[in-house]
């Protein structure tokens, strides 16, 4: 009888493991969560903190990002060549 069973009995397991992960994992998305909403919440303090110390900066224009460059290839046009034949 146990012999039939051990072939079946990873795919048995396998759920029970999953739920034995999920309980383990239960309390610490909420705790990262709060993590990162602390940490997003400093950066954007101290963002406002930078914007208000260089508003020069901003009028200057150094905000805005530099004109791109051409991408078309410049290709001199060359002098046909002759065959001779």
């Amino acid at each position: 009888m146990l012999t039939r069973l051990l072939p079946v009995l990873p795919l048995l397991l396998c759920p029970l493991l999953m739920l034995v992960c999920m309980f383990a994992m239960r309390g610490r998305g909420t705790r990262a969560a709060q993590g990162q909403d602390d940490r997003v919440a400093e950066l954007e303090r101290e963002l406002a903190e930078l914007r208000t110390r260089l508003p020069r900066a901003d009028a200057a224009g150094a905000s805005t990002p530099a004109p791109r460059p051409d991408p078309t290839p410049k290709v001199r046009p060359t002098a046909p060549q002759h065959r001779q034949g």
